[in-house]
């Protein structure tokens, strides 16, 4: 009872640092986990190193996607919140040198991206929306086949901040979820086109779980 009112407190409190807090994001990320936030995001990359066209969704204030965008990879920065395209926006302007990065407001579960014309798509420490039928249905369409769905679900930290500390055992209860497969159990019944499989990636830092699923078919499946 206590860990599923903490995740429901924990969800509100992400919502509005969607929306209007968004400007503290970045800050609230660093002082729950420093600089290990941004690495555990990162675990996405050995997943995607052969893909030329990729798709951030829920790219937040658009780290993870100035990461992936290389001189051949093609980087489409896709958010529902306007408040973190305004972030991202920022975060490119600061970089002072053009990278193949498209920042697009979008829903997840309706994209506004051809069929069968990416060859990854990621998304990190997602909402809900991960969970809902039309968000895995969009990504097979636009995933070309053999193309690659990586997602960071959850983490278990290894510390805490020292303000945190005495909750620890039910925030790392309730932030490796993903290890019990009940908060995200993907995939999806009746979902035939993205075949996956639960990865734990270890870091110096804490255990990261990710969701690791190809498209499979054809692209007219």
């Amino acid at each position: 009872m206590l860990v599923m009112l903490l995740r429901s407190c924990l969800t509100f409190v992400l919502e509005l640092f969607y929306g209007p807090l968004a400007p503290l994001y970045p800050w609230l990320t660093h002082l729950l986990f420093g600089r290990n936030w941004h690495e555990w995001r990162r675990s996405v990359l050995p997943w995607i190193h052969e893909a030329r066209t990729i798709a951030d969704i829920g790219c937040g204030p658009g780290d993870l996607a100035v990461d992936l965008a290389t001189p051949e990879r093609r980087v489409l920065a896709i958010d529902r919140s306007r408040s973190m395209l305004h972030l991202a926006r920022r975060r490119l302007s600061r970089i002072g040198k053009r990278l193949p990065i498209a920042i697009l407001c979008a829903d997840a579960r309706a994209l506004p991206i051809a069929d069968s014309s990416l060859d990854a798509v990621v998304m990190t420490f997602p909402t809900a929306v991960v969970l809902d039928p039309r968000t895995h249905a969009e990504i097979a369409r636009v995933l070309r086949p053999g193309g690659t769905f990586v997602t960071v679900v959850a983490v278990s930290p290894k510390e805490w901040p020292w303000w945190l500390r005495p909750c620890s055992p039910r925030l790392r209860r309730l932030m490796s979820t993903a290890e019990e497969g009940s908060a995200y159990a993907l995939p999806l019944p009746g979902d035939t086109k993205l075949m996956g499989q639960w990865i734990r990636t270890a870091h110096p830092s804490g255990t990261v779980y990710l969701w690791v699923a190809q498209r499979v078919g054809t692209s007219d499946a």
